[in-house]
């Protein structure tokens, strides 16, 4: 018997599996231990597979698994555009990672004293903050570009998010995890203090 083309074509594995979103894009209010309230936008995504998952073990190379990896990329709106140059920016940069790295280390220690690994990247060197990094960093722009089909400009030497709504005024940051996408939201959860 002689199968169709078209049930040949759907026997056949693609070459990779791309990223799928598990959480569309979402605003809430968090609190930091400061007190100090900040929005923060996020999604999750699985990668099972893909060839994302190849290109993070060049970022994480002592992580096993990283096709299970949940990515949760996050965007914080900005007052300034952060294309450009100068003490503003910097304080406001500054700001933001300050905001992120308070943000995803509880959620990090959530995760991590429920046997996961977890880890977020600092944007400014692209390399992880707790795990032993790899001969690559991590290119906020272009996960975002991946993961979320954003879009980009040149500016001199490097690449500046576009994000659908703030444009260029946007400070992107990313978190991973091994843990399930339950566990994950319960660990977002219990930072939430107003669903914006």
């Amino acid at each position: 018997m002689v199968e169709s083309t078209a049930t040949q074509t759907l026997k056949k594995k693609p070459r990779y599996n791309r990223p799928t979103i598990l959480v569309p894009s979402t605003e809430r209010t968090f609190l930091l231990s400061s007190n100090k309230e900040f929005n923060i936008q996020y999604s999750i995504h699985s990668i099972a597979s893909s060839r994302y998952a190849r290109d993070l073990k060049s970022v994480f190379p002592e992580v096993k698994d990283l096709d299970k990896c949940l990515v949760v990329p996050t965007f914080q709106k900005c007052v300034n555009d952060l294309a450009a140059f100068g003490e503003v920016v910097d304080k406001e940069r500054d700001e933001k990672l300050e905001n992120f790295i308070e943000w995803g280390k509880a959620i990090c220690e959530y995760l991590k004293a429920r046997g996961h690994w977890a880890d977020l990247v600092d944007p400014a060197s692209a390399y992880p903050m707790y795990s032993s990094p790899g001969p690559s960093g991590y290119p906020e722009v272009v996960g975002a570009e991946q993961l979320l089909k954003y879009h980009s400009q040149n500016a001199n030497c490097c690449k500046i998010l576009l994000h659908p709504q703030w444009g260029s005024k946007v400070y992107p940051a990313t978190l991973f995890t091994t843990s399930d996408e339950d566990t994950l939201k319960q660990a977002i959860d219990t930072m939430a203090v107003i669903d914006a």
